[in-house]
């Protein structure tokens, strides 16, 4: 299930906004205001809507239209907010609207016109509860949002009330809850943890691994470079992971490492949870949504952030925010290593620095990069070149605009004060 497009009416601060997505990457930039975190809100609002024709659904919540979510104008709200997602590969399309109120005239202005749930809800029957009801296989797509807050990890201090029962869909449960603690996931991981080491002594084998576990570590060792050895332990309660030469507890990581550590933890988790018969549970499809992916990483680590989750997590369709242009250069570098991908098997071996050659080739077909300071967003892709080409100056280049502007003024003065020493 991958998201082809998304539109709104009268939703928050937007008049009306419509975005193409792309199958792999939709990266929204912009100034604070622009409507980039609204945007990622009325995705989650309209992928809720999944979570009401799901098996064991009661214990899944996501997240609806809110109170002051439709558009004022002069104080007063417009008479209705609009939202409308398509998907891709002949998939359902579906939309969902709030109203001012039931009045007549509110009525007479709300669109007519209407998708409504049905096509949505025969999709989810015939791939998902269908062969869930006739227990055959199938694989569980995931959604999850990822908001500003995620650098807050609620680690657990003690084992009473860990759960032990998971449907398969209580994966999704909170997954759209911008606010994540990852708890669960932890709870979760260290019942897996137990399972293993029962798993190696019935068999006699301490390199016995659960397949789904093992994904997990590698998905962390993956988005967190010099990490190794993730694992619980108790009498205390604690869960340590190393780093360099020394064992750390993952609230003793900067805020930098403890996001990138929750985010990981928890979406391959969920992803594990899902489908547990896969044999990399990281090949999952899903929509992962993430707020200011940037957030308190270092430019080093902006760079390859994307590269790293595309080729982490190969099926999964990512619409990401920034404020960065060193991410949007990140996203070029990866749309070049695209473009030279047919040289690489003649190029010699030191031709590119193995980084280079690490990073993931992304296909401009698969990516979109909006301006949302534009209005309409515009696409800063290039179709010619698959680039994010000289669009980015006005956004980006403002520093180095008034850095030249002193420089100009610095030679100016100079020649002047040059000319009137000769004159003397």
């Amino acid at each position: 299930m991958q998201l082809h497009e998304i539109s709104a009416e009268n939703f928050r601060a937007k008049e009306a906004v419509r975005l193409k997505l792309g199958s792999r990457l939709t990266l929204l930039i912009g100034e604070n205001g622009t409507g980039k975190t609204t945007v990622l809100d009325a995705i989650a609002i309209a992928l809720s809507v999944v979570f009401k024709y799901l098996p064991d659904r009661k214990n899944i919540k996501g997240i609806s239209f809110r109170e002051g979510d439709i558009l004022k104008k002069n104080g007063q709200e417009l008479p209705y907010a609009f939202i409308k997602a398509i998907c891709t590969n002949n998939g359902p399309k579906w939309d969902l609207m709030r109203k001012r109120d039931s009045n007549q005239s509110t009525e007479e202005q709300v669109p007519r016109e209407r998708e409504g749930f049905r096509g949505l809800q025969q999709y989810i029957e015939e791939k998902i509860v269908e062969p869930w009801n006739k227990t055959e296989d199938f694989d569980l797509p995931i959604i999850a949002y990822y908001g500003v807050n995620r650098a807050l990890i609620s680690v657990p201090k003690r084992r009473s009330n860990f759960g032990k029962n998971y449907s398969r869909f209580a994966a999704l449960a909170d997954s759209l809850n911008a606010i994540s603690r990852f708890r669960s996931a932890l709870i979760w991981m260290y019942h897996k943890e137990d399972e293993e080491r029962r798993k190696q002594k019935e068999e006699r084998n301490f390199d016995a691994k659960l397949p789904e576990l093992e994904a997990i570590h590698q998905c962390i060792y993956k988005l967190l470079p010099g990490t190794n050895n993730f694992r619980t332990a108790i009498n205390p309660l604690r869960y340590l992971i190393e780093y360099g030469s020394q064992d750390l507890k993952i609230d003793q990581f900067s805020d930098g490492y403890k996001i990138m550590l929750g985010l990981a933890i928890d979406l391959s988790t969920r992803m594990a949870a899902a489908n547990p018969h896969m044999d990399n549970p990281l090949e999952t499809e899903g929509i992962v949504l993430i707020d200011e992916i940037d957030l308190h990483l270092h430019p080093t680590w902006q760079q390859r952030v994307i590269s790293d989750l595309l080729r982490t997590f190969p099926n999964t369709q990512f619409v990401l925010t920034s404020h960065s242009p060193i991410l949007v250069e990140g996203v070029n570098n990866l749309l070049k290593r695209h473009a030279i991908a047919h040289l690489l098997p003649t190029s010699s071996p030191k031709s590119l620095d193995a980084e280079v050659k690490n990073l993931y080739p992304l296909d401009p077909k698969d990516a979109k990069v909006y301006d949302m300071t534009r209005d309409p967003p515009e696409n800063l892709l290039d179709p010619d070149e698959g680039l994010t080409g000289d669009t980015l100056i006005d956004s980006f280049n403002e520093l180095s605009s008034i850095f030249e502007q002193m420089c100009d003024f610095e030679d100016e003065m100079s020649t002047s004060l040059s000319l009137k020493e000769g004159e003397v």
